[in-house]
């Protein structure tokens, strides 16, 4: 005995022994440190890359266990028993010692973003708005029934008095959340309580700490969410998403229609159209087809030429394109391919006036005229006729009346364009009681009826010129 009491220490006797580390829910500890840094804002990389020269993802577990103590700051730190089982989580298999730190950071910045996204564009990001310093630790569950009780009573007393009294309850408490992480004290919790007129028992209150409380402290977020529940908006990207992919197949659809619309037969026809169009948006053609011709020889491809109508926006079919190329191809050899579009942009613009009038000063200029779109309109034979019994039955109407009929219509005309819709020609006509035939109305709609903005309008202007012209005729009898 005295040996042994007598006996020297060694330095394995010297050396403290390391205590067994207690037992660490790894998915819960990970989960946790996940939600802080995704409050928080935190960079994992940045509190390890400097340790790792070599960039080769592993350092020494002292290392790393630093990296850790500097990722969370003035937070809570993480015990002894929590670092070593990080540690020996991620534990290097090439080299004993070391932490694969690279793995960690992914693991845990993966709350904010989803790597390769850039090789997987339909991968789904789920939305991370739940995740708060509480969502980790749910302690509900280990609340007694009791306290469970007392607290949604509290609570139920305290929803009558929101709604009697329509107090604003959380800007209170967010005053004492400077950062807006979600959570106050249990001492801010009373004082904003007290402030708000929401009076509790001391047990009742001790409830609530313990229903919503954690180890960061009072969760009030999820306190009104069960007290002043806000109705949350649906998340608007399937619906935007859907009526996009709807727009686009609309979209699609007007250009097969377009491509089979059936256009002008003859080359005539299809200038008239294009004139028209000109006259009336006033738009020079020669721009958009000279930035083609980069050499000034006044000649362009077929495609760029096809290409610049389209930039124009004539809606001109491929049947009537086709036709404006054969009518203006150029016949040099080697060059069957292009357009001379000068000749084809002088015609357009003879409805402006006459090329080469200096050297012809005496040449009389004759303005071009549109012809009106609803003179465009042709009806069938029995249609027709029930078109010119109700024309004479309206301009004897007028005649014995004496009446003007353009007022009547010049309400409904808010943009003065000399068109209203159907259903505004029908409350006139309906208003003056002269017509109530379906058929009467079809027929008058059919022979007045113009495109604009894209939807067929009635064309008062005309329909009244018309009754005009009848009424005066039979004046001149």
């Amino acid at each position: 005995k005295e040996e042994a009491s007598t006996r020297l220490l060694t330095p394995a006797d010297l050396k403290p022994k390391t205590p067994e580390p207690a037992k660490v829910n790894i998915s819960k500890l990970i989960e946790r440190l996940r939600c802080e840094v995704k409050v928080y804002r935190v960079r994992v990389c940045e509190h390890f890359k400097d340790f790792d020269g070599l960039r080769s993802g592993s350092i020494s577990k002292s290392l790393f266990q630093r990296g850790l103590a500097s990722m969370q700051g003035n937070h809570k730190n993480l015990t002894p028993s929590e670092l070593e089982s990080l540690s020996q989580y991620y534990a290097d298999p090439r080299t004993p010692g070391n932490v694969l730190w690279v793995q960690f950071e992914q693991a845990i910045e993966s709350v904010m973003i989803e790597r390769n996204l850039e090789k997987n564009p339909h991968f789904r990001v789920e939305p991370n708005d739940h995740i708060t310093l509480g969502s980790w630790d749910d302690t509900s569950g280990q609340v007694s029934g009791e306290k469970q009780a007392l607290a949604r009573t509290a609570i139920a007393r305290m929803e009558k008095q929101i709604a009697q009294r329509r107090i604003m309850t959380k800007p209170c408490f967010q005053d004492f959340d400077r950062h807006n992480y979600g959570y106050v004290s249990a001492s801010q919790f009373a004082q904003g309580l007290s402030y708000l007129g929401l009076e509790s028992t001391e047990p009742e209150r001790k409830a609530l700490e313990a229903l919503y409380g954690d180890s960061k402290g009072i969760n009030y977020h999820k306190f009104f969410e069960d007290l002043d529940p806000v109705a949350k908006e649906p998340r608007k990207y399937e619906k935007n998403l859907a009526e996009m992919i709807s727009h686009i197949q609309f979209r699609e659809a007007g250009t097969e229609r377009l491509l089979k619309k059936e256009g002008c037969k003859t080359v005539e026809g299809v200038l008239d159209k294009i004139k028209e169009n000109v006259m009336k948006r006033r738009i020079r053609l020669l721009e958009f087809f000279k930035d083609y011709d980069k050499l000034t020889s006044g000649r362009i491809l077929k495609s760029n030429f096809t290409r610049a109508l389209d930039l124009c926006g004539l809606n001109l079919t491929v049947d009537e394109i086709d036709l404006l190329a054969k009518e203006y191809q150029s016949e040099v050899v080697g060059k069957e391919d292009c357009i001379y579009y000068h000749k084809f942009n002088d015609e357009i613009e003879s409805i402006f006036t006459v090329k080469g009038l200096e050297k012809a000063p005496t040449t009389q200029v004759v303005q071009y005229k549109i012809t009106p779109e609803y003179l465009k309109n042709s009806l069938a034979t029995p249609l027709q006729k029930v078109y010119d019994s109700v024309m004479k039955h309206l301009a004897q109407f007028v005649k014995t009346r004496r009446m003007q009929l353009y007022p009547m219509f010049e309400d409904y005309d808010k943009c003065r364009n000399g068109t209203v819709t159907y259903s505004q020609f029908r409350r006139v006509l309906c208003i003056l009681c002269w017509i109530t035939d379906e058929l009467e109305f079809h027929a008058l709609e059919e022979q007045y009826k113009v495109r604009v903005g894209g939807m067929n309008v009635f064309n008062y202007l005309a329909f009244c010129d018309d009754i005009n012209a009848i009424v005066k005729e039979d004046s001149n009898k």
